[in-house]
């Protein structure tokens, strides 16, 4: 394979790799689980200045549902929680106290997902193939531009040379194909899996709600 060839080839993996590292972040800022990666796009605005989120305070995750975050700053405590409220006001918030402390500079902000019920279901659903639509038009047309390319430039090259070509740029796309759609299905099993266990939870609300309104039937007689 020949130096042009190679070079192309290196530029159509960035450009796809590009987007599939779009979805997966798109993907990530549809929060079903927690993901620490869905508080990147948070800007700080401290004394007019913007700070990344790791900037100003630690994050971590204390179960799958849910990301703690402590600011390092506990004066700058409203204006984490402001920011964060911006990028993702359907987080759940509370505020905690470490141990058991009530002072505020060992306050934590608690942030819970939240429940993925028919409503969020579908939406979820809906915009998580909205966006894989996008990112496969995009590899589409990638794809599409350097077949053309590769047609009009290698049209002297030996046969060899072009089948090459057409190899390499095919092998490249159906293993970004292929790393697009892991996430999408990825993605759908795990709204899935959200929305079974918000039906599992409700469905356990209820059958205690009935068990209480059985036992309020009883009466109790001295005998």
């Amino acid at each position: 394979m020949n130096n042009y060839v190679i070079s192309e080839i290196e530029s159509a993996q960035k450009k796809m790799s590009g987007y599939i590292a779009l979805l997966n972040f798109r993907f990530m800022n549809l929060c079903v689980k927690a993901e620490v990666a869905s508080l990147l796009p948070v800007t700080v605005y401290i004394d007019g200045q913007e700070c990344n989120i790791e900037e100003v305070a630690n994050v971590n995750m204390p179960n799958e549902f849910q990301l703690g975050v402590y600011p390092k700053d506990p004066e700058q405590f409203p204006d984490i929680i402001a920011a964060i409220y911006e990028a993702h006001p359907e987080f759940k918030m509370e505020k905690k106290t470490i141990g058991d402390s009530d002072d505020e500079a060992s306050m934590i902000a608690l942030y819970t997902m939240p429940e993925v019920n028919k409503d969020r279901y579908d939406l979820l659903m809906n915009a998580v193939k909205g966006l894989h639509e996008e990112c496969k038009t995009r590899l589409d047309k990638i794809y599409g531009d350097y077949q053309a390319r590769f047609a009009k430039i290698l049209v002297d090259a030996p046969s060899q040379s072009v089948e090459e070509a057409k190899k390499a740029l095919d092998e490249l796309n159906d293993k970004c194909r292929d790393m697009e759609r892991d996430l999408l299905i990825k993605k759908e099993d795990e709204i899935e899996e959200a929305y079974q266990k918000y039906l599992m939870e409700e469905e356990e609300k209820k059958n205690a709600e009935q068990d209480y309104d059985i036992s309020k039937g009883f009466k109790v007689y001295d005998v």
